[in-house]
Formats: C-alpha cells, sequence, structure tokens
C-alpha cells in the first residue's frame, strides 16, 4: 500500500499539539540550549512595546528544556506569557478525563482483533513490558496520537510550554492561553469512529515501517527543531507531510490537518492581533508549536497581512 499522509500527520504532532503532552527528548544533552532561537519581533500598527512570536517543542529536557539567550530575554522583558492551553495544575489534571471512551466499549471492541494484534506488537517492540492492556478505556485517537511519541513520553519530563507556564508564574507575569482544551480536542473528537480506526492503523503502520528502516521520524523533528534552522524545519515537515504519494487515505489526512494547522493558524492569528490591539503597551509572548510559525499560512504572515511587522531574530 502506498503511504499515506495519515501516517505523516501522526509524526508532526509534536510541532503542532500541546494537549497530549508533555514527553521528552533522547540525546543532545551536551547543548545548553538550541542553536537558534525560532523567536520573531512583532512591531508597527501603534505598539508601543515590542511583542513576540515564540516557536516550541512539545517536550522537555537537555537543550529544549533551556531557552536560547535572545529568547530568554524577551520572555524576561514580557508582560504577558500565552501557550497554546492554560498550564496551570487544576487545568492539566482535568484533561485525563477527555481521553476517556464514553460509548461502553474497550478499545479492543472498538478496533478489532486483528488491529489489537497489531498494537500489541508495537507495544512490545517500544517496551517489551508493555501491552494494550492500560490503554483499554481510552479514545482511538488518542492511541493513534500517543504511539509516535510513547517513546519519548516513557521517559517523562516536563514539556517546554510548561516549563515557560511554571517559569511565567513564577516571575508574577500574566499567563494566558490562546484556545481552550476543547477546540484541540474538537480536531479528533469530531472524527467517526471508523475514522480513528483508520488513524490508528496509519499510526501503526508508519511505527513499524519506520523501525524496520531504522528511523526515528520524531528524534529527526527534534534534531531539527535544536538546529533552530527554519528551512531544515520546514524540510523535515515537508518531508513527513506534503512530500508524499497519493495514499489511500489521502482526504482524511488533509482533513486532519487542516484542522490542526490551517484552521488553528487563521483563529491564533486572530487572537494574537487583538490582544495586540486591546493592549499596545504591553510585551506579549506568544509560546506555541513551532509548526504554526513555518510553513504555508504560518501566523506570522497571517499577522503581516494584518500590517505587523514580523521579523526573525535568529542570534
Amino acid at each position: 500500500m502506498t503511504d499515506s499522509i495519515v501516517k505523516k500527520f501522526t509524526r508532526i504532532v509534536c510541532l503542532g499539539l500541546i494537549a497530549l503532552s508533555p514527553v521528552a527528548v533522547i540525546g543532545a544533552e551536551e547543548k545548553k540550549h538550541p542553536d537558534k532561537p525560532l523567536l520573531w519581533k512583532i512591531e508597527g500598527k501603534g505598539l508601543e512595546k515590542e511583542s513576540w512570536l515564540f516557536g516550541t517543542i512539545h517536550i522537555g529536557q537537555g537543550p529544549i528544556a533551556k531557552l536560547h539567550p535572545s529568547a530568554a530575554k524577551a520572555f524576561d522583558e514580557a508582560d504577558a506569557i500565552y501557550t497554546e492551553i492554560p498550564m496551570d495544575p487544576a487545568t492539566q489534571l482535568g484533561l485525563a478525563g477527555h481521553f476517556i471512551r464514553k460509548d461502553g466499549k474497550t478499545l479492543g471492541d472498538a478496533i478489532g482483533a486483528e488491529l489489537s494484534k497489531q498494537l500489541d506488537a508495537e507495544l512490545k517492540a517500544i517496551n517489551p513490558e508493555l501491552d494494550s492492556t492500560p490503554f483499554q478505556a481510552l479514545k482511538t485517537w488518542t492511541v493513534a496520537v500517543t504511539l509516535p511519541m510513547l517513546e519519548f513520553q516513557t521517559k517523562g519530563t516536563q514539556a517546554l510550554d510548561m516549563i515557560i507556564w511554571d517559569r511565567a508564574t513564577k516571575a508574577g507575569k500574566i499567563t494566558a492561553s490562546i484556545e481552550k482544551p476543547e477546540d484541540q480536542f474538537a480536531i479528533f473528537d469530531d472524527l467517526t469512529e471508523e475514522e480513528q480506526v483508520v488513524f490508528l492503523a496509519e499510526s501503526l503502520r508508519g511505527q513499524k515501517e519506520a523501525r524496520e528502516s531504522g528511523e526515528n521520524p520524531t528524534q529527526a523533528l527534534i534534531d531539527s527543531y535544536i538546529s533552530g534552522d527554519e528551512d531544515l524545519i520546514r524540510a523535515e515537515m515537508e518531508k513527513q507531510i506534503t512530500e508524499m504519494a497519493e495514499g489511500e487515505h489521502k482526504e482524511l489526512g488533509e482533513k486532519l490537518l487542516k484542522r490542526l494547522f490551517d484552521d488553528r493558524n487563521l483563529s491564533m492569528a486572530d487572537f494574537i492581533a487583538a490582544k495586540l490591539a486591546d493592549e499596545p503597551d504591553k510585551s506579549h509572548f506568544f509560546a506555541v508549536g513551532a509548526g504554526h510559525y513555518i510553513g504555508k499560512s504560518n501566523v506570522g504572515e497571517l499577522l503581516k497581512k494584518k500590517g505587523y511587522k514580523i521579523t526573525r531574530i535568529e542570534e
């Protein structure tokens, strides 16, 4: 079967979605911070202070857990810090319940014996002590999204977004979110069960093929993020998303990608523009997944169309 956009989609969630994190990064421990900051300055349209777009990756540990000095300076000078969703303990504790099935079925009931067998095999490949038992209460899409990052999740540390939120709270800064958790969950909750099963099947196929070829697509994205090279990150995203054969489930994949990036980029840009207009005397630091600031129709480009000057800071 030809490669599918759905399978590719599961590999770039860490650049686009925060609600399913945190996870940890493998390797690259020798670096103190990323080589370049994914940082853009916002100016113009009557702003009295500079504001900032900062691209995160929804994992932590090693160099990713530390802000580049330029990003740290922008953070320190900002009055208000925004993440994708609220990262306070109460909100985070409340997220777990949303992943639980409410249809009276187990995961095995929903996906059938053959896919359950494939899931168990993949979990064993990740960790010999794993099987699908702990996943039986979860929604099918939750398992599909979790699988590509499960190796990293078992390492367990705070995501960069959580680190930023905690740092802002300790510094007494204003903390807020651009989205609500339910906005992110709706990307997948609106899928039919049949679509969710396809999503899981393609995630499993992608994991197996990557392992057999000796690849680790999530680590490749991590490495590109640490480099801070916008072109390299874009190339990695394109490699894993857009440069692919026509797949059997292309329509589903395109729907997911539109919901994850295109639709949310528009709403994020609208939120940021409104906040800047309402509080031009404050410096705002908007920390969201780097995938929203890179590539086609990204948030920065949308803000330019609204009249703001957006400048990449690379040193």
